[in-house]
């Protein structure tokens, strides 16, 4: 699997730029471009591009010309690799983010161990007998922190605080589970894991960091 699963298609743009193709030509299109996103260029041998076009060699030269038009020179695509750019920066920045302060793995937490159950804890330890209290007045809870100062006080710099804050924080919830689902899928969520991501979408308690590591194949506790 890519580590971009999912590309942009802003369809006003699109339907302008191919409304004169016929649905071969299209589909073609939609081939090549995907091709394009999937492995940063596309080649320029006409038997290759044939054959990623999903296009019969008796009809690759009439859809050639069609699509021609389309590209610019050595079948390169501007508007479509800059937003590869952008989504390569953005999966770097996410992967620092998460290396600095993502949230650990069940194993990878202090005081995890695999198959322990407190039924070979051993025996139990008598608990302490509570103590009676003296008088005296709480204290003043201490200020709420704001995200923004935990962030500050973690020695982050501007742009990884940035990303670390955008992709630790939850999703509108979607107004049905059909919504989410039709959201999730666009965004690589596998079937598997989908219908535990919908419940979690849906309570507003997910983020772009889980997302993006049930679309890399992590399983969380609770997703199949």
């Amino acid at each position: 699997m890519t580590h971009l699963p999912w590309m942009p298609v802003y369809i006003g743009d699109e339907l302008a730029e191919t409304s004169h193709l016929t649905a071969e030509e299209y589909g073609a299109y939609a081939s090549l471009k995907m091709h394009l996103w999937q492995h940063g260029r596309l080649p320029c041998e006409d038997e290759r591009l044939a054959r990623i076009a999903r296009c019969g060699a008796d009809r690759w030269q009439s859809v050639r010309d069609a699509l021609w038009n389309l590209f610019a020179d050595d079948w390169r695509h501007p508007r479509l690799e800059a937003l590869r750019v952008e989504a390569e920066e953005t999966h770097r920045k996410r992967s620092e983010a998460g290396r600095k302060g993502g949230r650990p793995r069940r194993e990878e937490k202090p005081g995890y161990k695999p198959g322990f159950s407190n039924e070979k804890a051993g025996p139990k330890h008598p608990q302490p007998q509570p103590q009676p209290q003296s008088h005296s007045y709480p204290e003043p809870p201490a200020p709420a922190q704001s995200p923004d100062s935990a962030l500050e006080k973690e020695g982050l710099d501007t742009d990884t605080r940035e990303a670390k804050r955008t992709i630790f924080t939850p999703l509108d919830r979607p107004s049905s589970p059909k919504q989410s689902a039709v959201i999730l899928r666009g965004k690589g969520v596998p079937d598997a894991s989908l219908s535990w991501a919908i419940e979690k979408h849906m309570a507003g308690e997910l983020n772009e960091y889980t997302i993006e590591g049930l679309a890399n194949g992590e399983v969380y506790d609770g997703a199949a």
